[in-house]
């Protein structure tokens, strides 16, 4: 059974047996901390699931976590126990007799830290199951280890559980804002642990490999002294390595030219142009204006302006430490590195899915962005990489790793190029930092290839200026947000044709996601929403708090007035609504909303725009006892009647219901009625035209 099908079966058994939900964290617990057996079960992805149903509120928290630190109390009391009544008799014993390091690396780290030991041992994945084990057979004093052993559980338990409730809570808000925010978030997340997993099992599978590959390659190029010249060039630290690099940069540079050529003739058969098609549109089907500002503010980090400023403060840093070779490959890999992309685009002239940019970088193969930051955050890993003990340097190559993914995820999010754009973008930048950082690592002098000192220095400038990098960005977000704005078509309708019938062409609900029908569309407002405010003003309606920090900090009040509480918007064709109006109810905890967005729709004459939303109710909630969470409800017929008699008070406004043919959605509760709405002099009874018995109005 695969980890995903083991999580969805815990979900289920759970929700169908919660009064053994607690007796399962208590076992999960105890085995992730039991001898040798936490060594196979994955008790960090158990926890977090655990977490996650109780954000889902399939759970209670605080039960929750009194029987994970339970379980991982006893785990660790019985590791602890066989080890102090066996001792040394356990080496002998499977696996231990198979595998002696590992009570040789749990002796190691006990010795090392004492007591502190079985503190920290219970957050270090590889011993953690090991060291009560060796506590036990090096006498450790009983009372001394229970009480860290209970101290532990107790850090343990949150420390495991939370990020669960967390990502829980947070995605579940992202649903109600927008299930395609909720489906971004969950993509990017599994995009970024792919990501890390690959980078380590790379730099683990090849770190060993690496020197007995390079003799055997010197080994031949010894024995074909006319190619094999430059392999010298590159992998022998005796050879100069200017010629070697010259060569293989050409040969480089005509082999991607060749491939840009392939790809592009690929494209023209509709192999790779098909791909491309439906990872854009599939992309684009998932824009929310949140998640636009979020990639927005990543692809920043791969701007020219962005790199430049990364490229001048480290090769500035490098060269005070005198390093001018790591200055000199990191310059020269990224100058290859943006002269290749600017003849590639020129080359295959592709067009980019939109028109955003001007000059050569209207074509969009391969990515400039995805290239660069591939290539000058892989250098910069190189670099700091050498200065650091091996079993960290893959942390260095994973971070840049995930800042490369994020840039390229970003441009294929904002539809900024195609999927074989960003592929390119990546080979690329692989490439480029591959060759010029062996050639960098391999002609590095004894006393260059150990410095741990300098490692912490350099790597807190880089984060220093992508610190500031995120700042300048931030700053630009709001500019650089309208260059990627999907583009719509804007069409005009006689507003006496929507009146009498044509409103019935606009959807009839949110359009979230395509097969998702459970937030009805069941006002249409011809007008500016301003007006519509003012009018509704005047019975009671009002505009929510805003979603600022001092109104986000009411969400983790243990009781709160749901007046007083901030309302997510929710999208529609991924956009936020214009106008977002509440109105309290007899219920504490429940308000009703009103939400209005752009329709694309000028009516005519006049040019005036027509706006669609809906009236729902909005419950608030606790989760974990930790924050308030907001949910829409599934009937959407009272707050209709309730909205109705509120426009029939109003003068000066124009309504009639009408009533949607057609089959509805059994999600929700709703009839088919929809409220029209205009500014009038002379308002229309409601009941006029609607074309649906009495009954069906609600009376």
């Amino acid at each position: 059974m695969d980890a995903a099908a083991l999580i969805e079966t815990i979900s289920h058994w759970t929700a169908a047996h919660p009064g053994w939900a607690g007796w399962l964290v208590f076992a999960i617990a105890l085995g992730e901390s039991l001898a040798v057996v936490g060594l196979f079960v994955p008790g960090a992805v158990l926890m977090f699931v655990v977490g996650a149903l109780v954000g889902g509120g399939m759970m209670e928290l605080w039960p929750t976590l009194a029987w994970a630190a339970a379980g991982a109390v006893a785990g660790d009391g019985i590791s602890y126990w066989i080890g102090r009544y066996y001792h040394q008799q356990l080496r002998s014993v499977w696996p231990f007799s198979r595998h002696p390091a590992l009570i040789d690396k749990g002796e190691v780290f006990f010795r090392r830290h004492g007591g502190k030991g079985v503190l920290f041992g219970r957050f270090v994945g590889p011993v953690r199951p090991i060291i009560p084990v060796v506590a036990g057979m090096m006498d450790m004093p009983a009372w001394r280890f229970s009480l860290i052993n209970v101290l532990s559980a107790l850090l343990w338990a949150p420390a495991y559980i939370l990020p669960g409730v967390v990502f829980s809570s947070s995605l579940s808000m992202a649903t109600e804002v927008a299930g395609r925010l909720a489906v971004v978030m969950l993509l990017l997340f599994t995009v970024l642990l792919i990501t890390v997993w690959l980078m380590r099992w790379i730099f683990w599978l090849l770190q060993p490999r690496a020197n007995p590959v390079i003799t055997l390659i010197l080994a031949w190029s010894r024995r074909h002294p006319f190619v094999g010249g430059i392999a010298e060039a590159l992998l022998d630290p005796e050879h100069p390595e200017a010629r070697g690099l010259a060569v293989l940069s050409g040969v480089l540079f005509v082999a991607v030219i060749a491939s840009a050529l392939l790809i592009t003739a690929i494209q023209e058969s509709q192999l790779l142009g098909n791909l491309d098609l439906l990872i854009f549109n599939s992309l684009q089907a998932l824009r929310t204006p949140w998640a636009d500002q979020v990639m927005v503010f990543v692809t920043w980090f791969g701007d020219a302006y962005a790199v430049g400023l990364l490229l001048l403060v480290a090769a500035g840093w490098l060269g005070w430490k005198k390093n001018w070779r790591a200055v000199s490959h990191l310059l020269a890999a990224a100058i290859c590195t943006e002269l290749m992309v600017l003849v590639l685009k020129t080359v295959t002239a592709i067009d980019r899915p939109v028109a955003i940019y001007h000059g050569v970088n209207t074509f969009s193969f391969p990515s400039g962005h995805t290239a660069m930051s591939t290539v000058v955050f892989g250098m910069l890993a190189i670099i700091i990489a050498g200065m650091l003990p091996l079993p960290r340097r893959w942390l260095a190559y994973g971070l840049a790793g995930v800042l490369a993914v994020l840039v390229g995820f970003s441009r294929l999010y904002l539809g900024a190029h195609w999927f074989s754009d960003v592929l390119g973008g990546f080979v690329l930048g692989v490439a480029w930092a591959s060759l010029v950082g062996i050639a960098y690592r391999r002609h590095l002098s004894p006393s260059q290839r150990d410095r741990p000192v300098t490692a912490g220095g350099f790597s807190m400038v880089i984060a220093g200026v992508l610190l500031v990098t995120g700042l300048w960005g931030a700053t630009r977000v709001g500019e650089e947000v309208e260059r990627y704005v999907p583009v719509r078509t804007v069409q005009q309708l006689n507003v006496d044709e929507w009146w009498e019938g044509m409103w019935a062409e606009l959807p009839a609900y949110r359009a979230d996601f395509r097969s998702l029908h459970n937030h009805p569309l069941t006002v249409q407002w011809m007008g500016s929403p301003s007006e519509l405010r003012d009018y509704l003003e005047q019975v009671g309606w009002s505009v929510p708090p805003s979603l600022d920090v001092t109104h986000a900090l009411r969400l983790l009040a243990s009781q709160a007035d749901a007046e007083k509480l901030p309302v997510l918007p929710q999208v529609n064709d991924g956009r936020h609504e214009a106008l977002r109006l509440v109105h309290s109810t007899a219920h504490a905890d429940v308000l009703m909303v009103l939400r209005l967005w752009p329709t694309d729709i000028l009516l005519v004459p006049g040019d005036v725009p027509l706006w669609q939303g809906n009236v729902s109710y909005l419950r608030f909630s606790r989760v974990a006892g930790l924050i308030t969470e907001a949910s829409t409800e599934a009937d959407f017929i009272r707050p209709f009647d309730v909205f109705s008699r509120d426009i029939e008070q109003i003068n000066g406004l124009s309504a009639k219901r009408v009533f949607r043919n057609g089959e509805l959605a059994k999600t929700v509760q709703w009839d088919g009625r929809v409220i029209l709405i205009r500014g009038d002099e002379s308002p229309v009874s409601p009941a006029e035209h609607t074309g649906v018995p009495a009954a069906a109005e609600g009376r």
